[in-house]
């Protein structure tokens, strides 16, 4: 199967962010100078360009190159998507309407998936409006796509919380990629955009990852943001800094599947650290782990445990991994798996052992009021980012 638009903003686009999310041969004719209606497509996308070709000529051009093409819309068809079915029509080449304001996405899943198996169809148009024209179309036809390819929900949700990490995010989601890969389980990658002024969301879609805005600056409040929106039945939390391995996700399916009721895995910090600063994160992490808690770079439980637990407690702006490790506890086992997950050290790098040791004093003297404001918690959100070396 191949899916191909043209890479407009909206529909066209949800078919190529829902076909390289999974790994499928997309791409399709675009407009000379890769035009859409915010100026040009971006690189990443696979598309050629229509040479001396607009819009309706690289639509038509779509549908003939296509075995047949769904178009999806709400209510009315109007301007180019009206178009595409005239092009077919006139073409005599197979065409499904889907009618967004009739069905849902899993509806329309199996309407297109009874589409493509009656027509024979291996080359998959994709067409509908515009984002200006139905600012909801991406969604839908991101879904309804994402499980037609599937054939049903993901079984794993991936969610990554992110403030301004475009230079931490590609080798975090390129790791994650491939553990997944190997475990062989349909998922899903959300990238829950807080508030970043840089290329962070951009990055994130050209991984495939399906990308929440939100404006909260709180991590608890963007991890709950990714799992509300999650379709998994399995949740994993991994930070926008950290890489994980395949044996963690597998480790994590095996904890699950003997009774456990989710877990987290030992941290180790990349790159170097001055030795006393190490001694530090040494000394933290034996007694850490070895009390049983779970670390905000890698966590997993099940949904319906998620949601037993009252997810993160969003009155806390750091430390509300410990108070979830606790909620879970309560209702069973929680593993913390032997393989550490690696994440960034930028943090420890960026602030002087006296800061890091009033950071801790202030924590530990304060208590749970400490944690209920952001004032205070430079560590975690003084917005500091190393930049890689050239």
């Amino acid at each position: 199967m191949k899916i191909v638009s043209g890479g407009q903003t909206g529909v066209d686009r949800a078919a190529l962010d829902a076909a390289m999310s999974l790994g499928v041969d997309c791409g399709g004719w675009c407009p000379e100078g890769r035009l859409d209606e915010t100026g040009r497509i971006p690189a990443h996308y696979p598309l050629r360009e229509l040479p001396g070709g607009g819009y309706l000529e690289r639509t038509a051009q779509n549908v003939r190159d296509s075995d047949g093409t769904v178009v999806f819309y709400r209510e009315t068809l109007q301007g180019g998507t009206k178009a595409t079915a005239d092009f077919c029509a006139a073409e005599r080449k197979p065409h499904l309407l889907i009618d967004a304001a009739n069905v849902s996405p899993e509806e329309s899943a199996r309407h297109l998936k009874g589409f493509v198996r009656a027509n024979q169809v291996e080359v998959l148009n994709v067409a509908g409006p515009r984002a200006s024209q139905w600012p909801p179309g991406y969604e839908f036809a991101f879904q309804t796509l994402t499980q037609f390819i599937r054939g049903g929900a993901p079984k794993l949700s991936f969610v990554i919380p992110a403030h301004n990490e475009e230079h931490e995010l590609p080798q975090t989601l390129r790791a994650l990629r491939r553990a997944v890969d190997a475990a062989g389980e349909p998922f899903e990658l959300i990238v829950v955009d807080d508030a970043s002024t840089d290329a962070t969301a951009e990055i994130a879609r050209s991984f495939g990852a399906r990308v929440i805005s939100i404006e909260r600056r709180q991590i608890a409040a963007s991890r709950n943001a990714g799992a509300h929106a999650a379709r998994g039945d399995i949740l994993f939390f991994v930070d926008a800094d950290t890489h994980i391995a395949p044996g963690h996700v597998t480790g994590a399916l095996a904890a699950l599947a003997q009774g456990c009721i989710g877990g987290g895995a030992r941290v180790e910090m990349e790159g170097r650290l001055p030795l006393f600063t190490r001694i530090l994160v040494r000394v933290f992490c034996v007694v850490y782990f070895g009390t049983g808690f779970g670390a905000g770079a890698f966590l997993f439980t099940r949904r319906a445990d998620f949601e037993g637990a009252g997810g993160f407690d969003e009155q806390y702006f750091a430390g509300e991994e410990i108070y979830f490790s606790l909620a879970l506890r309560k209702r069973g086992r929680f593993k913390i798996l032997r393989e550490p997950v690696i994440t960034s050290a930028r943090k420890l790098r960026m602030h002087r052992p006296g800061v890091l040791l009033g950071q801790t004093f202030f924590i530990l003297l304060g208590g749970r009021g400490a944690l209920r404001t952001r004032d205070r918690l430079a560590l975690w959100y003084d917005g500091k980012r190393e930049r890689p070396a050239i």
